[in-house]
């Protein structure tokens, strides 16, 4: 008994001793990664900026505990489970060359820098975390062989991550041309709202749940393609007015002062193109649409309704080469044309959607 006493002391003597030796280490470190990835520094830059997109690489988040919690400006986004909580917070943005951040973690603050530069591959992105480690980094930095390796294998597992998904994902895309269409009538639900053009993405993908949400609290009956309609998209100010909407079988008149609104979408006749891809790919969709628009010689209405239909998005599918968004685009022309190729895209027979082809 007496040799079990002393064996028990001396454990417990080994384990405060540890705990000092832990406790008493350095707090301070600094770890810097970098990796090459073969996409653009804008690209690159506009996915990591982009707190969105962070459930898709990043090692801190458990997509079964996990809640993402993200700020109306877009630069705070928390990471929230039963037991902790990791906020990030962006503190600067330099174009696309840099990005400075807080993470703030058990009431510790750790600095994170990215940077992004031009290389022969595509882009060259360094992350460096700097800060004071909490007892239990020390304690699993100690078991690892230290903060380098410990925290350094987190930081090296995000910028694979964010390669494998940027060279497998955002790369493969499609981009399909159906023609002159009719776009059929709907009646909606609707949140106006404004941004700059570079905050559109977020701010849309934020507010479609909110959305949801509120039609199935208020009982609703929806389908589940939410859509953008544009007032208007200014490049040259970087600004946009849009309406997040939401179908509904049944007309819909909220109460004074809500923020959801009813309407109603009449049929138009309209220039459409899919997209099957990650969203980031959208912008040359449009170009498409307009490039066929310009190549049969149809005139655009400008006071017609420009949309953006979200038939398959994140909520649906975790995979991004999968989501498959349809551009509308008003005209006025009542003739059909003939079948137009373009380069790199596919080309549908241009007919009229939901009629018999002779």
């Amino acid at each position: 008994m007496k040799i079990l006493k002393y064996l028990f002391l001396l454990l417990l003597l080994c384990g405060i001793a540890g705990f000092v030796f832990i406790a008493t280490q350095p707090g301070e470190y600094s770890i810097t990664k970098s990796k090459e990835i073969n996409v653009s520094k804008e690209v690159v830059f506009d996915f990591v900026n982009d707190y969105q997109n962070w459930h898709l690489w990043n090692v801190n988040i458990d997509s079964i505990s996990s809640k993402e919690l993200f700020s109306e400006d877009s630069k705070t986004y928390t990471i929230a489970n039963e037991n902790e909580s990791i906020i990030y917070q962006t503190v600067a943005q330099f174009k696309s060359d840099s990005i400075v951040q807080k993470l703030t973690q058990d009431n510790l603050t750790h600095n994170l820098i990215w940077k992004f530069t031009s290389s022969q591959k595509g882009t060259l992105v360094s992350c460096e975390m700097k800060g004071t480690m909490t007892l239990k980094q020390k304690v699993l930095s100690v078991l690892q062989g230290g903060a380098k390796n410990y925290l350094g294998d987190e930081l090296e597992k995000n910028l694979t991550n964010i390669e494998n998904y940027l060279s497998n994902q955002l790369n493969n895309y499609n981009i399909k041309i159906n023609g002159l269409v009719t776009k059929e009538g709907t009646l909606f639900i609707k949140q106006i709202d404004s941004s700059s053009i570079k905050s559109f993405n977020s701010i849309a993908r934020s507010r479609i749940p909110n959305l949801i949400d509120f039609a199935k609290e208020n009982g609703i009956n929806y389908t589940e393609n939410p859509f953008v309609l544009f007032d208007y998209w200014d490049t040259k100010n970087n600004k946009t007015k849009f309406s997040i909407c939401l179908p509904v079988k049944e007309e819909i008149i909220t109460s004074e002062g809500s923020d959801v609104l009813g309407g109603e979408l009449f049929e138009f006749r309209a220039v459409k193109v899919t997209l099957i891809g990650d969203y980031s790919h959208i912008r040359k969709a449009w170009d498409e649409a307009y490039k066929y628009i310009e190549k049969n010689k149809l005139t655009e209405d400008t006071n017609g309704s420009y949309i953006e239909s979200y038939i398959i998005n994140a909520s649906k599918e975790s995979q991004p080469s999968k989501w498959v968004t349809e551009i509308y685009i008003p005209v006025k022309s009542e003739v059909i044309p003939k079948k137009t190729p373009t380069t790199n895209v596919s080309v549908e027979p241009i007919i009229e959607e939901n009629q018999p082809i002779e």
